[in-house]
């Protein structure tokens, strides 16, 4: 204020010359906090004591100078027209002077976020985001083994906790266009590369289409889709384990996959499709009791890594404003296999496998196991000649070349009740197969939420998405959301000629969920039944991991297994 006082001062001589030389004083937008000023139109009249007190209060706030033209106005020393113009001058010097004092805006500067979201950065022009983020998910097995396991070699599931995940990622968008994400899980496969789980580049300038090429979600089942921050039970279904999840087969696979999501007579739907090898340092099945874990550490002489064509549709045929909504989806692929032989004929490596565990984690056990695909004994049915076990074109030889796959899915929630049923299936081809080598599973589930949430449906992904309870638990004093739900789940290995296995476990989950992003769960898991052709031997199998025992000890065992665990994500 001060530096314009000695202006101010020097046109207060024009006071006493009329209106028209008191409307070029007014002219500047910033006089009305001069006291002087104020005092020289009390004196001369042209404003009244009270006006000028009310006017010397506001000045102090810098808000006086439209209310001085609105008094003079009113008292007759500006004609309407005068005021008019004055305010208007006044408006648009004001606004010069702000845009003069207002530093030039940098460009490249941005923001930080810090909300429900996590951690955001944004360029002020929108080009680039980046966010960090994370989910710690920590485990805890009791069991309650079979009488009759006992003295079977290492058929007792062990009691033990644990980090069932530990991940960090950061993603992001550049040039608005392209959309990035890494994520890296210190608890997953031991570490090294095989902790890598999303490693991508997305390309969106065509929305809702998008191309997106690195290491990432393979895109099969509508369990397997969706995130393991919003999963109803503890651990995946046993199909979705031994098909999708575990083992050299897991998910997250290099490999360049297009999307797409739309409506169709209101109705969404979603596309995708691509082509995936495998997953970074993900063990390729072993070959021998020497290299039981495969080569991890792809080179020249473990030789090319297999590839395969996947794809997958979803349509909703019902949903409403409500939540309530119908899902069905079909997903299929076919995987080409590569399988590596020495110079005199014996096998190097290659091949395929599927494990699973009893719906556990901490305890990773393989109770169905197929071994390598591609072998000799292992778990097929037949056995080689003794000489040279290991050589292509044995009588009992197996060499699987390629598999084919398929899922159905179905799904649906209405109100606070959901269900949830897949199938799928793998039919191996090679040599030593035949067309009743087909290995199935399925799994249907169902939940209830006693505090009244819907499960909510994610259109874009085709699959379930975050609840968000009605109140939070933490901060808000609601009873966050309630959640009780029951699951059946069936696979079976044992075809003409693979020898893998058959299990079926029923689970019985109480989920709490404190807030959209930490709940407690515990699930009570029961094994009904599992089946192997090899009963009675309970052995090693000549080609099973170290950490699996021959899956016929398993046979006809029926324990129970509690589960608890935390899930928290930000």
């Amino acid at each position: 204020m001060k530096h314009h006082f000695g202006r101010r001062r020097a046109r207060i001589v024009a006071i006493g010359a009329g209106a028209m030389s008191l409307a070029a004083v007014l002219a500047n937008p910033v006089f009305a906090d001069d006291k002087e000023l104020l005092d020289a139109l009390l004196k001369n009249g042209i404003i009244t004591g009270e006006q000028h007190q009310k006017l010397i209060a506001k000045g102090a706030s810098g808000s006086a100078s439209s209310e001085l033209l609105e008094i003079l106005a009113k008292n007759g020393a500006l004609t309407k027209d005068q005021h008019a113009h004055l305010a208007k001058k006044q408006s648009e010097e004001k606004q010069q002077v702000a845009a003069k004092e207002k530093p030039a805006e940098d460009k490249d500067a941005g923001h930080v976020k810090l909300g429900a979201n996590g951690l955001e950065f944004e360029s002020n022009d929108g080009n680039f985001k980046a966010k960090i983020g994370g989910r710690l998910q920590v485990d805890t097995q009791v069991n309650f083994n079979d009488p009759d396991g006992k003295g079977k070699g290492t058929t007792d599931l062990a009691n033990t906790a644990g980090f069932r995940r530990a991940r960090l990622y950061t993603e992001g968008t550049f040039f608005k266009d392209y959309d990035y994400r890494f994520e890296y899980d210190w608890a997953r496969n031991g570490g090294g590369t095989q902790g890598i789980t999303d490693a991508f580049m997305r390309w969106n300038a065509y929305k809702p289409f998008s191309l997106t090429f690195g290491q990432q979600n393979e895109g099969k089942s509508m369990d397997s889709v969706m995130s393991n921050n919003y999963l109803t039970f503890v651990e995946r279904a046993l199909p979705n384990n031994a098909f999708i999840e575990a083992g050299p087969n897991s998910k997250y696979q290099v490999g360049v996959i297009a999307d797409y999501y739309a409506k169709a007579l209101d109705m969404p739907y979603t596309l995708k499709g691509g082509i995936t090898t495998e997953s970074l340092g993900a063990p390729s099945p072993g070959n021998s009791s020497d290299n039981p874990q495969g080569n991890i550490n792809r080179n020249a002489f473990s030789g090319n890594t297999s590839y395969q064509l996947v794809g997958r549709v979803t349509l909703a045929p019902f949903k409403d404003a409500d939540g309530n909504v119908l899902h069905t989806g079909a997903w299929g692929s076919w995987r080409s296999i590569n399988n590596h032989y020495n110079s005199d004929g014996s096998f190097r490596n290659g091949g395929w496998q599927y494990v699973s565990q009893p719906d556990t984690n901490e305890d990773r056990t393989n109770w169905v196991n197929t071994s390598n695909l591609t072998g000799c004994g292992n778990n097929a049915l037949a056995s080689c000649s003794a000489s040279n076990k290991n050589a292509r074109g044995q009588a009992g030889w197996h060499e699987a070349d390629d598999i084919a796959m398929f899922g159905a899915e179905l799904g649906g929630a209405f109100g606070p009740a959901h269900l949830t049923a897949e199938y799928m299936q793998a039919k191996v081809s090679g040599i030593g197969y035949s067309g009743d080598d087909i290995l199935r599973g399925y799994y249907v589930a169902a939940g209830y939420f006693l505090t009244g949430e819907t499960r909510p449906y994610d259109d874009k992904k085709g699959t379930w998405g975050r609840l968000v309870p009605k109140s939070n638990f933490l901060g808000s004093g609601g009873l966050g959301a309630w959640e009780i739900a029951a699951r059946y789940d069936l696979i079976d290995m044992n075809t003409e000629n693979i020898h893998g296995g058959s299990t079926s476990t029923g689970t019985l989950a109480l989920n709490w969920y404190l807030t959209p992003k930490v709940r407690l769960m515990t699930n009570w898991v029961h094994v009904f039944n599992t089946r192997t052709a090899q009963a009675g031997k309970c052995k090693p199998a000549e080609n099973s991991t170290s950490s699996s025992a021959s899956i016929a000890c398993f046979n006809g065992l029926n324990p129970d297994i509690w589960e608890t665990a935390v899930r928290l994500d930000f």
